[in-house]
């Protein structure tokens, strides 16, 4: 059965798309994804994970600086200075974005740090280790991932960007495209794909994504926004994982979406084979339906490069 995995011998291993309904079409259709396999994970470095702690739990980011660098530099500054420390996610809207920090994109106010600029996109570089998906897909002439990220590409115009999946971590920003600074939102329900190349994307949930979505919503007719005074989702610490230590931390892995073992599940959910489909549907696939696992390993095993070998199963999708 699939389901999400507690601590297993010290590990704990996650996929970043959590849903009984698709989960439950996935086993009676028997296309469900595969753990990937020892030699099939890439290891996230410290310097690119910051860990937001809410009150039900932890939630770990993994940053994309190859995609939005001075984004990612003033959010570490930030983090690193405790700005985040105790503010509160006040704009959350069920099915779309729960949006944190300090409210000054909402209010107009004058941000506490410079404002940034629109990174919305980058070059393409044959360097970028990009595995295709779909194409051409609807909001973009192809669709693929780029190490775990889910990106989208035109290659006639060689520009190259990341897409507006679930568990995707942007900034908020104004009408003008640089008047993002210190409030970020997490995509917590559809994947609002519209959005592609209109914010910056900087990150993503690789864990925790179940805590991210106890956060307290807002009312649909106030758009999504929690007046002060009324019970909102704080975030009690943010922290770089540069700063934890390395016994607390353990070694954060995400499956290589470059592995032939990833290649595998991509061919089994484009083509719905299994008696279960009577109806078998087309041989498309929605970059943001492919999960991608995590895993925890204590910082001692990783060490002795002796992991131990995952649990059948997973919450995967």
């Amino acid at each position: 059965m699939l389901k999400v995995l507690p601590h297993f011998k010290g590990m704990r291993m996650t996929r970043s798309l959590p849903g009984i309904a698709a989960c439950a079409a996935l086993l009676f259709a028997g296309a469900t994804a595969t753990f990937a396999q020892e030699g099939n994970w890439r290891r996230v470095e410290p310097e690119n994970l910051v860990v937001l702690t809410l009150p039900d739990g932890e939630v770990l980011i993994e940053l994309a600086p190859a995609f939005a660098p001075r984004t990612v530099a003033q959010f570490k500054e930030l983090v690193a200075n405790g700005f985040y420390d105790g503010l509160e996610f006040y704009r959350v809207i069920d099915g779309f974005v729960a949006q944190g920090g300090d409210g000054s994109d909402m209010a107009g106010t004058a941000p506490a740090v410079s404002l940034l600029p629109p990174e919305f996109e980058r070059a393409w570089s044959d360097e970028l280790p990009f595995v295709s998906v779909q194409r051409p897909d609807m909001f973009a002439p192809e669709t693929g991932f780029i190490d775990g990220f889910a990106a989208a590409r035109d290659p006639e115009a060689g520009r190259v960007w990341l897409t507006h999946c679930p568990g995707i971590v942007a900034m908020a920003r104004n009408n003008e495209p640089d008047t993002g600074s210190t409030d970020f939102y997490i995509v917590i329900g559809q994947a609002p794909r519209y959005l592609d190349r209109n914010l910056t994307i900087f990150g993503r949930v690789i864990d925790g994504m179940e805590v991210v979505q106890r956060i307290h919503r807002g009312r649909v007719e106030a758009n999504g926004m929690i007046p002060e005074g009324e019970p909102r989702t704080p975030i009690l610490d943010a922290s770089l994982g540069t700063s934890l230590p390395a016994a607390e931390l353990g070694v954060v892995e995400v499956e290589d979406t470059g592995s032939a073992a990833f290649a595998r599940v991509l061919e089994a959910r484009r083509v719905r084979g299994p008696p279960f489909f009577h109806h078998r549907p087309p041989e498309v696939l929605d970059v943001c339906q492919v999960p991608v696992a995590t895993r925890r390993l204590p910082a001692a095993a990783a060490a002795d490069e002796t992991p131990p070998e995952p649990a059948p199963g997973g919450d995967a999708q």
